[in-house]
């Protein structure tokens, strides 16, 4: 191979990824894993097409309501099947597995928080950004799946849909 051939060969190829995944790790802070949430969908899809991957989002019925509920990764018979608060293992051979999240998110479906939030319930909402100019209130809808992939809720006091990444349940709220 002449060295004009292998400048080409590495300037097409994948990004290398030196950090090596180890099987004690933390989802949390180890390079070649990401926890998959309806929050980091995108950036998750981003990180596996720039390392070469083919990725697609996973639709299901959740409540009667079609849904993204995860990520299928790869083509043909490799493709697996990563789903909401599963992590994605990227290894050394470029392959990945998926596992259970060892330090889960907390993040709902628009179904889950609806079976245990009903609509009238105390929450405080941040319209916002999260952690600034918090609104006490309580919601006034049910819980439904934005864009396919983004569970939100309304609230009294705010015209548009709230991100229940963006919802607290008051502390005395009654989860059913």
């Amino acid at each position: 191979m002449t060295t004009k051939q292998l400048l080409a060969h590495l300037l097409s190829a994948p990004p290398f990824i030196p950090e090596l995944h180890t099987d004690d790790c933390d989802d949390t802070s180890c390079v070649r894993c990401r926890t998959l949430t309806p929050a980091n969908l995108y950036e998750v899809d981003t990180w596996l097409d720039n390392a070469g991957v083919f990725t697609k989002q996973f639709w299901e019925q959740d409540d009667g309501e079609l849904v993204i509920t995860g990520l299928r990764i790869g083509h043909d018979e490799n493709r697996i099947v990563a789903k909401f608060g599963n992590t994605i293992v990227r290894h050394q051979n470029g392959s990945h597995t998926i596992r259970p999240t060892e330090h889960p998110t907390g993040e709902l479906t628009a179904a889950q928080w609806n079976a245990r939030y009903p609509v009238g319930t105390p929450v405080t909402a941040y319209p916002g950004v999260r952690g600034e100019n918090p609104l006490t209130t309580t919601t006034r809808s049910k819980a439904w799946t934005l864009s396919g992939h983004t569970p939100v809720v309304l609230v009294d006091g705010h015209s548009g849909g709230i991100a229940l990444t963006h919802v607290d349940p008051a502390p005395k709220a009654v989860a059913s």
